[in-house]
């Protein structure tokens, strides 16, 4: 029954483009996901007026999706499909990702709620498990404000787009998105699945787009991943009094392997919207693999002129906010499709802004975890 209802209801459109094309076997419905469960432990300082305090020195975590895909090809040579990825959390956003397709010679365009070209397909560099990174992993051991260096992150957002993928030339391939709304994406916003179309209220960019492209080559034991570009919001509706307005990412990442042995570095660059908001993440890392075993070291830095995170419009007149983290990571494949990780991990953060004071403009953190992944 779940077959008929997803070929009935996501490939309909593509029925009355491709006429007498039919599919030779149907659609095919496959079922996967993950499970990442995290135990760590954050020791900083607890006493009054520094960022640990009231915080627990450990921890249990996990993150948790299943998703559905349902694809055919058709006699044509066509592949049409649609994906839905479920959240295992309850959240307010339940479904992460929901978007139909279309693949073949011309490449592969697909429509619907999912990551932009930099969130999607960007370079960060060996040495992180599937739980632990110096970027943006599941689990951050630190209790700073910024609350993590992302590398991979773009001004589309998750919002309903369209992106598109070009075949494969000679190891280059382009990615490129439009998203006609930032304040688009589940089912409870207007113009999602209803009537009319999606709101802009202030503070809301629209008409955003991204580029970013791939090259990666495999040569006689040793490997070149390359991945470079951009987004940008072409409108955005400001808020009276708010220091916000349109916002750019650049990002690239270039990633050398030789053997079991693996290097890497990364840099993005967030020309946030308002005075005083940019922000750039720059770090590389390193990975060497022994059988079943792999050892990673990473670092990131993180240069914030506002008081958040990039892309937060929050400003801090006067100075700017810095945080590095540095981690050693170990992995241990169990077996098809299970891993065992742990992290050892050193952060640290100054905030050299007017507003800082002896408590909060500097910090450090000491954190130690282990970790599992399940794939099915």
């Amino acid at each position: 029954m779940k077959r008929i209802l997803l070929g009935s209801t996501t490939l309909a459109g593509v029925a009355a483009l491709t006429g007498a094309a039919q599919a030779s076997d149907g659609v095919k419905l496959d079922i996967g996901g993950f499970f990442q469960t995290v135990y760590q432990g954050v020791f900083d300082k607890k006493s009054e007026g520094h960022f640990g305090n009231h915080r627990n020195t450990d921890k249990l975590a996990h993150n948790a999706e299943v998703w559905f895909k349902g694809e055919t090809t058709l006699d044509n040579g066509l592949t049409v499909g649609a994906r839905i990825e479920l959240e295992g959390e309850t959240a307010g956003d339940q479904i992460d990702k929901s978007f139909v397709y279309w693949s073949g010679g011309f490449g592969k365009v697909q429509i619907g709620s999912q990551d932009g070209p930099i969130g999607g397909y960007c370079i960060l560099p060996p040495g992180a498990t599937a739980n632990f990174s110096a970027f943006s992993p599941d689990d951050w051991g630190s209790n700073d404000p910024i609350g993590s260096n992302s590398a991979c992150t773009d001004v589309l957002g998750n919002s309903q787009s369209i992106v598109y993928s070009t075949p494969n030339f000679s190891g280059f391939q382009l990615i490129v998105a439009y998203t006609p709304s930032n304040n688009a994406e589940d089912y409870t916003q207007d113009g999602v699945n209803g009537p009319g179309t999606p709101r802009n209220p202030d503070g809301t960019a629209h008409h955003s787009f991204a580029a970013y492209a791939l090259y990666n080559y495999a040569g006689d034991g040793w490997g070149i991943d390359w991945g470079g570009g951009g987004s940008w919001q072409a409108k955005f509706n400001g808020t009276d009094g708010g220091n916000d307005g349109k916002s750019q990412a650049y990002q690239t990442g270039l990633n050398v392997t030789f053997g079991n042995f693996g290097i890497g570095a990364v840099t993005e660059y967030f020309n946030t919207g308002g005075d005083d908001n940019n922000a750039w993440v720059a770090g590389g890392g390193v990975s060497y693999g022994i059988d079943a075993w792999t050892v990673g070291l990473q670092g990131s830095h993180g240069h914030y002129d506002g008081a958040g995170p990039a892309l937060d419009f929050t400003s801090n007149p006067g100075g700017s906010r810095n945080l590095d983290r540095v981690i050693l990571t170990g992995n241990y494949a169990v077996g098809p499709g299970v891993d065992l990780d742990a992290e050892l991990g050193y952060t640290w953060f100054k905030d050299s802004g007017d507003a800082a004071d002896s408590n909060t403009d500097k910090y450090e953190a000491v954190s130690v975890a282990i970790g599992s992944t399940l794939r099915f």
